[in-house]
């Protein structure tokens, strides 16, 4: 890591259900420790991300670090995408799944030592009508929990646990109609993940072979299982095993269009979006340097 990088802590004060006061005490110790410059914004209510990248950027920080989860990662990232500006993460949400995969887990320690003395890589990024996002978006029965866990008092894990329970029983799989690459099919599925990171988060893989700068994402495709089958299928998603399912396919592509029966939500690395019946996804190859294990 040079040692002219500058770093500007963005911070979500609610991510994860958990307090920062301890992380951001422990942060400063670690900067004016090792002597280096870095200034704090707070991403509170009223407070838009865009802006405090902007003040960042204007007061001559070239690290944008994100403290908090994927959606506030994906804030951030998205005012960042295809400049010199780096992506820094300290992971702090319910699933930190774009943190995961590239390798930042454990305690603060750890992902400070990564953001101060890891590489810098240049990684795709994905767009759906246009918005963007860096993990994974999706639509069918995990943009639906999406969209009611955000209108849910409480944060955390285990209130998202709460809601897909409740809601999985009763969710039916949809018909799709899909165009990927200039190749037309119909499927008919339980949710649809669009990949460029390999795991929604909490080491769940739902596309074990992505990587994040291969140029293309993945269109993972979930059919819903018999009550039976749903514990076999947790252990595969944990175990990254999950192409040996029988109800699940996954494949490469560069440009994706659906078209499915209704309006409804779309999430964008875990936050919900309303969108119309057609949705185009497209990989926007090497557009954000992030700094990594």
């Amino acid at each position: 890591m040079p040692s002219t990088r500058r770093f500007y802590f963005i911070i979500n004060p609610i991510s994860g259900g958990r307090s920062k006061k301890e992380a951001v005490k422990y942060i400063n110790e670690v900067m004016n420790e090792n002597q280096l410059e870095f200034g704090i914004g707070w991403w509170e209510t009223g407070v838009k991300v865009a802006d405090l990248v902007k003040d960042g950027i204007a007061l001559g920080f070239n690290t944008m670090v994100a403290v908090g989860g994927d959606g506030t990662i994906n804030q951030v990232a998205k005012e960042i995408v295809n400049t010199d500006i780096a992506l820094g993460i300290i992971p702090f949400g319910s699933g930190n799944g774009f943190a995961r995969h590239l390798g930042i887990k454990g305690h603060i320690d750890d992902q400070m030592q990564i953001l101060l003395n890891g590489h810098i890589k240049t990684i795709d990024t994905g767009t759906c009508n246009g918005h963007f996002f860096l993990n994974v978006s999706g639509i069918g029965f995990d943009a639906h929990v999406s969209h009611l866990f955000a209108n849910t008092e409480g944060r955390g894990i285990i209130n998202y646990a709460k809601v897909s329970l409740k809601e999985a029983r009763l969710y039916p799989e949809e018909t799709y109609q899909l165009i990927i690459d200039g190749k037309a099919s119909e499927e008919t599925v339980f949710l649809i993940s669009v990949a460029n990171g390999s795991q929604w988060g909490n080491e769940f893989y739902i596309a074990p072979d992505a990587e994040l700068n291969d140029g293309q994402l993945r269109c993972c495709l979930l059919n819903k299982p018999p009550l039976m089958a749903i514990p076999g299928l947790i252990k595969r998603f944990l175990t990254g095993e999950i192409a040996e399912s029988k109800y699940y396919k996954d494949i490469p592509f560069h440009n994706m269009k659906i078209k499915r029966q209704k309006e409804g939500p779309v999430h964008l690395d875990g936050e919900p979006i309303w969108l119309k019946e057609e949705l185009e996804f497209k990989v926007v190859k090497d557009s954000l340097k992030v700094i990594s294990f």
